[in-house]
């Protein structure tokens, strides 16, 4: 298993160089730049240019992209062009939130869709696969930061019952940081959980049908022990498979929603970076994100050998 891991870990090297690269040509496409930004408005084209020259905005892209990925292979994501501050230091303060809020998410994803899945899968065909079907297609429709704002307009401008904005730190109140995150974790969870409790229905559903569920029927075993014990661990196969593939789309929801809730995230460091033309801090968070992605994929890995013991069998013969 341990070479399994290494191999999947040294494939994911040669993933990051394309997103990087194709990152790095993107945001060089776009118009303006970090001197456009900070020139004044009765700045001459002369002293911008004088400024770009300074910044190393006219050299090459291949030399800048050079200089930037030999910085990022040390752990080093650079210097904000805007105020000179240290990317990795913005990172290190503004990931946490952004964690917090991707693992709330899928917390909240996974209680709303494994119950209503294994329910729609044991109740098939009738009201109430029929209503679980009809939220699974809502939360497909419904875009994260849309429903953000719906919470936002009944829950705190209508109720009063949440803060629409802002973040508390865990370590200074743990009730006001759940009382912030709580809207925006549903937000999200919400749409991920819908693509979950499609596919545990299903996974569910193609479990029934096989013959040692019909063997443990004939012994007189409870339904729920049958569903929870035997069904359920072999349906989660395919389940985690679904849920680690949307893992960049829980990522993503959390980016956009951070700037509807206005919390301290990477979302809204990466937001306001590309206002501010401050490309350098746009790389950083986005190869951040990029980079734990690629590791829970290779978790997903992982947790299938802990969850179908024939993969680490198979991988012994190997």
């Amino acid at each position: 298993m341990i070479v399994s891991i290494g191999k999947k870990l040294l494939t994911a090297i040669p993933v990051l160089l394309i997103v990087s690269i194709v990152l790095f040509i993107l945001l060089n496409a776009l118009p303006g730049d970090a001197a456009d930004a900070l020139a004044s408005m009765d700045a001459s084209p002369e002293e911008i240019e004088q400024m770009r020259e300074d910044m190393g905005l006219n050299d090459p892209i291949y030399v800048k992209y050079w200089n930037w990925i030999s910085d990022v292979a040390q752990g080093n994501f650079g210097t904000s062009l805007i105020n000179g501050s240290s990317v990795s230091e913005k990172i290190e303060q503004r990931f946490p939130v952004t964690l917090e809020l991707t693992l709330l998410a899928m917390i909240v994803a996974i209680l709303i869709a494994l119950p209503l899945g294994i329910a729609s899968a044991t109740h098939r065909n009738s009201f109430l696969d029929s209503v679980c079907s009809f939220f699974a297609m809502l939360g497909q429709a419904m875009p994260h930061f849309w429903l953000g704002m719906l919470m936002v307009l009944l829950f705190s401008v209508q109720l009063h019952w949440l803060p629409a904005s802002g973040y508390v730190a865990i370590s200074e109140s743990l009730g006001k940081n759940l009382l912030r995150m709580l809207m925006p974790a549903v937000a999200i969870g919400f749409t991920f959980a819908a693509t979950v409790m499609r596919q545990t229905r299903s996974a569910v559903l193609d479990v029934l049908d096989q013959d040692y569920i019909s063997t443990a029927k004939a012994k007189g075993l409870p339904g729920r022990v049958i569903i929870w014990k035997h069904a359920l661990k072999n349906a989660l196969i395919p389940v985690v498979t679904v849920m680690g593939l949307q893992t960049g789309r829980l990522f993503g929801g959390a980016i956009v929603v951070e700037t509807v809730f206005a919390m301290p995230g990477l979302g809204t460091a990466i937001v306001n970076s590309i206002y501010s033309r401050d490309y350098q801090v746009t790389l950083g968070c986005v190869m951040t994100v990029a980079i734990i992605i690629i590791l829970i994929n290779t978790l997903v890995d992982i947790l299938y050998v802990v969850i179908d013991p024939r993969i680490s069998h198979r991988q012994k013969e190997a």
